[in-house]
C-alpha cells in the first residue's frame, strides 16, 4: 500500500512539473508551429489532465490525513517534493534558458528560469509542507515561502501579459527657419472615384485569385532561383515551376472613358507568415492613390514567405558559383521577388495593348513607381537594376530578362532590408532614380535603418537634365508591422511577441497616416511632376499640422547639388571638392567616423574644454547656389543643442546661423531591454545670398559634440 502511495505521489508531482512546463511553453515558446490551434489544443488537453490528476491526488491526501493521520503520507510527500524540485529546478531552468538564447537574450532566459522555477517550487512545496508540518514555526516558514512563490508567479504572469511600460518621450521640433507650409493634407482622397479587381491564375484555392479573378494571368518558372518549402507547396497547391502572377488592383473608375494614361504604383510586401495575405495590408494606400489618379497594384508574393513550420526555401542551380562565392546564394530570393514585379509589369504592358482589356491604352508604363516593405523594400531596388539588364548577372544558366526596360522612376521603401545582395562582390549601386525610405525607431524586426545603405549607393549623373532626389524619414514611435494592416502592432511571431514594449508606439491609424502623406506626395512629385510639394522631403515641418505628434528625422539630397565635403576621404585635411582646404582651431576631436545606422562616414567635432572650436572649409573657387545643406546630429554624450554656422561669401561678407541639433532618440523595443539611443542626423538647409568661398562650424560649450555629414551646395 505504501509503495502504491509513493508511486502515486511521484507521478502526481511529475504531472505538476509537466503542467508548469507546458504553461511555460504556451507562454514563452519562440517556436513557430505548423498549426497554432492544434498545439494550443494539445497543451490545453495535457494541462487539463494534469490538473485533474493533481486535484485527485490532493483530495486523497486530505481524506487520508483527516482519517488516518498516518506517517506514510509525510514520507510520500517527501518523495513528491524531491521529484517536484528535480523537475522544476533542473529541467525548467534549462528549458527557459534555451528560450532566452532563442530570443537573443540569454540573461533574460536565465532570470526567468530562476524566478519561475523557484516561485512554483516555493508555492507548491510551501503549501504542502505547511499543511503537514506540526510545529507552528515550520508552518509559518513554509507559509512565507508559499506567499513568496505565489507573488513570484503572479509577477511573471503580469510581466508577460502587460503590453509594455509607459515612457516619457520628449518631442523636439526645431522652430528656426520654418519652411513654407503645405496648404492641404496630401493624404486626402482625390477627385477620382475608384474600384477594385483581382488578377491571377484562376486555379488558386484562394477565391480572390481563383474563381473571383477579373483578369487571368500566366504562371512563371522560378525553379532556377528557388526551391519552395514543402509546407508552401502543399498549402498553395503549386510549386516553384508554376508560380502564378496574382495581385490586387485599385484603379480610377473613369479609366475606361479617359483619354489620358494613368501612372502605375506597384506595391510588394516583405516576409511574413505565408498563410496570411500580406498584400491586402496596403489597401489603405491603394485606395488613396486610386482616388488621386493612379493605378495601384499590390502583388501577392506570399508563396515566397516563411511557412508556419519554419521550413526554409532552398535555392536553384547555384552549386558551381556557391563554391567560389558563398555569399551569392543569399541574393536569389531577392531576384525571385524582383522578377515577379517585372513579370507583372510585362502583363500590364500586354493589357495596355489588348482592345478587349479594360485597361486598354490607359496605363502609363513610362511613369512607374515601386513601393516595397521590409524584404520588398530591398526587392524593388533589385527590380530597378534588373529592369535594365538582359540577363541575370553571374547566373550559370543565363536566365534571359527580355522585354523589360520599363519606365521605373520612383522607389519608395518602408522599413527596407539590406541583406547586402551584391553583383560580383560589389554592393548594389543604383543610378538616376528618385528614392525615399521610411523607418520606425521602434522597429522590432529590422532594428536599424539599414536601408540608408541603399540610399548611400544611389548616385546621380552630374549635369543631367533629369531631376532626381533621395530622402529618408526616421519616425520615433513607429514600428515595423503597422505600415501593413495585416501585420499590426507585433513585429515578432506569436508568444515571444509578448516580450515587446508596445506602449510607446503611436497607433496604427497614426502610423499609416504618416505613410499616406509621404506616399501620396512622393508619387505625385515624381510621377506627376507636382514639384511644389517636394518641400515635404526637404523639411518634414512643412506638413507639421498633418503629421502625428512625435519626433521625426529627415534627410535629403538631390541631383542638383555639388558636394563640398562628404567625409569619406582618408585625408581629413581636404574636402571632397577639388582645391578645398580644412583649417581647425581649438578642437580636441575632428575626425571622420563611420556611423553604422546611416552606413556613412561623418565628421565628429568636439572642442577643447573651455575654448571655442572652429572647423573651417575654404574653397579654391567660389560656388553659386540657393541653399547650403548638411546633415547634423549629436551623439548621446553631446549635451549642447545648438551649433553656429558662418557662411563666407565671395565679396568678403558673411552670414551667421544658429542651428538647433536634436539629441539621440531613446528606444526600448523589448520590455527587458535597457534604454538605447538612436543618432538623429537631420538635414539642415541655410539660404545663400550670393556665391560662397567657404564656411565655418563654430563649436562652443562644455560637453559639446556634433556629427556632420554631406556638406553640399544646391540650386
Amino acid at each position: 500500500m505504501r509503495n502504491n502511495w509513493t508511486r502515486l505521489a511521484i507521478r502526481t508531482s511529475m504531472g505538476l512539473t509537466i503542467l508548469t512546463l507546458l504553461l511555460c511553453i504556451s507562454v514563452m515558446s519562440p517556436l513557430n508551429y505548423v498549426y497554432y490551434c492544434f498545439i494550443d489544443f494539445l497543451i490545453a488537453t495535457l494541462v487539463t489532465i494534469s490538473i485533474i490528476t493533481a486535484a485527485i491526488y490532493i483530495f486523497i491526501l486530505v481524506i487520508n490525513f483527516i482519517w488516518h493521520r498516518c506517517f506514510a503520507i509525510s514520507q510520500q510527500l517527501s518523495y513528491g517534493d524531491v521529484t517536484l524540485f528535480i523537475g522544476s529546478i533542473i529541467t525548467l531552468p534549462l528549458f527557459v534558458y534555451f528560450i532566452g538564447n532563442m530570443e537573443s537574450s540569454p540573461s533574460l532566459g536565465l532570470k526567468l528560469s530562476i524566478a519561475l522555477s523557484l516561485s512554483q517550487a516555493f508555492f507548491i512545496g510551501g503549501i504542502l509542507e505547511g499543511i503537514f508540518r506540526r510545529r507552528k514555526l515550520f508552518k509559518a516558514i513554509y507559509g512565507v515561502l508559499a506567499v513568496m512563490g505565489c507573488v513570484g508567479m503572479i509577477f511573471i504572469l503580469w510581466y508577460y501579459l502587460i503590453d509594455g511600460f509607459d515612457m516619457k518621450i520628449r518631442v523636439m521640433i526645431p522652430l528656426e527657419r520654418l519652411p513654407q507650409h503645405i496648404a492641404e493634407d496630401p493624404s486626402l482622397n482625390g477627385n477620382y472615384s475608384y474600384s477594385f479587381l483581382t488578377y491571377g491564375s484562376g486555379y488558386d484555392h484562394r477565391t480572390d485569385y481563383g474563381s473571383k479573378i477579373s483578369i487571368k494571368t500566366p504562371t512563371i518558372d522560378l525553379s532556377s532561383f528557388i526551391t519552395s518549402s514543402s509546407f508552401n507547396r502543399k498549402a498553395f497547391g503549386y510549386n516553384e515551376t508554376t508560380v502564378p502572377l496574382n495581385g490586387r488592383i485599385w484603379y480610377p473608375t473613369n479609366i475606361i472613358n479617359s483619354t489620358s494614361r494613368f501612372p502605375i504604383v506597384m506595391m510588394v510586401h516583405g516576409n511574413h507568415v505565408s498563410t496570411e495575405s500580406s498584400e491586402i495590408g496596403y489597401d489603405y494606400l491603394c485606395k488613396m492613390l486610386a482616388s488621386q489618379g493612379f493605378v495601384c497594384v499590390s502583388i501577392d508574393e506570399n508563396f515566397l514567405n516563411s511557412p508556419p513550420d519554419s521550413s526554409e526555401i532552398e535555392y536553384g542551380k547555384t552549386s558551381k558559383i556557391e563554391q567560389i562565392d558563398p555569399d551569392f546564394i543569399s541574393g536569389l530570393e531577392m531576384i525571385a521577388r524582383a522578377i515577379i514585379i517585372l513579370e507583372t509589369l510585362k502583363q500590364m504592358r500586354l493589357w495596355n495593348t489588348q482592345t478587349t482589356n479594360q485597361f486598354y491604352n490607359q496605363l502609363d508604363l513610362s511613369n512607374i513607381g515601386l513601393m516595397g516593405h521590409s524584404r520588398g523594400g530591398e526587392a524593388i531596388a533589385v527590380a530597378y537594376v534588373l529592369n535594365k539588364f538582359k540577363f541575370v548577372p553571374q547566373y550559370p544558366t543565363g536566365i534571359s530578362l527580355i522585354d523589360y526596360d520599363f519606365g521605373i522612376k520612383a522607389l519608395f521603401s518602408i522599413a527596407g532590408t539590406n541583406y547586402n545582395y551584391k553583383f560580383l562582390g560589389r554592393s548594389l549601386e543604383l543610378n538616376d532614380v528618385s528614392m525615399f525610405g521610411i523607418h520606425g525607431v521602434y522597429d522590432g524586426d529590422v532594428s536599424s535603418f539599414v536601408f540608408q545603405a541603399k540610399l548611400g549607393n544611389l548616385k546621380f549623373t552630374p549635369n543631367s537634365t533629369n531631376y532626381n532626389f533621395k530622402a529618408s524619414l526616421y519616425v520615433h514611435q513607429a514600428n515595423h508591422g503597422q505600415f501593413n494592416s495585416i501585420w499590426g502592432r507585433y513585429d515578432l511571431i506569436p508568444r515571444p511577441n509578448k516580450f515587446m514594449n508596445l506602449r510607446p508606439l503611436i497607433s496604427l491609424e497614426q502610423q499609416q497616416h504618416i505613410c499616406k502623406i509621404y506616399m501620396s506626395t512622393f508619387m505625385n512629385v515624381v510621377l506627376k511632376g507636382q514639384i511644389q510639394h517636394r518641400i515635404l522631403f526637404e523639411d518634414y515641418r512643412s506638413a507639421l499640422s498633418y503629421l502625428p505628434y512625435t519626433n521625426y528625422i529627415s534627410t535629403f539630397q538631390d541631383s542638383n547639388e555639388i558636394i563640398i565635403a562628404d567625409f569619406e576621404n582618408y585625408d581629413i585635411t581636404v574636402g571632397t571638392i577639388v582645391g578645398s582646404k580644412i583649417n581647425v582651431t581649438n578642437l580636441s576631436l575632428w575626425s571622420s567616423v563611420y556611423v553604422q545606422v546611416y552606413q556613412s562616414g561623418m565628421l565628429l567635432l568636439e572642442p577643447v574644454k573651455n575654448l571655442v572650436g572652429r572647423y573651417n572649409i575654404h574653397l579654391q573657387n567660389s560656388l553659386n547656389g540657393s541653399v547650403l545643406r548638411f546633415g547634423i546630429g549629436r551623439p548621446k554624450d553631446g549635451l549642447v543643442d545648438n551649433l553656429a554656422v558662418q557662411i563666407l561669401y565671395d565679396d568678403g561678407s558673411s552670414d551667421s546661423f544658429i542651428t538647433h541639433v536634436l539629441p539621440a532618440l531613446s528606444k526600448q523595443i523589448f520590455k527587458h531591454d535597457q534604454l538605447k539611443y538612436v543618432l538623429a542626423v537631420q538635414t539642415v538647409a541655410l539660404p545663400l545670398k550670393r556665391p560662397i568661398n567657404g564656411l565655418e562650424f563654430v563649436v562652443n560649450g562644455t560637453d559639446a559634440q556634433f556629427l556632420i555629414d554631406n556638406v553640399v551646395i544646391s540650386h
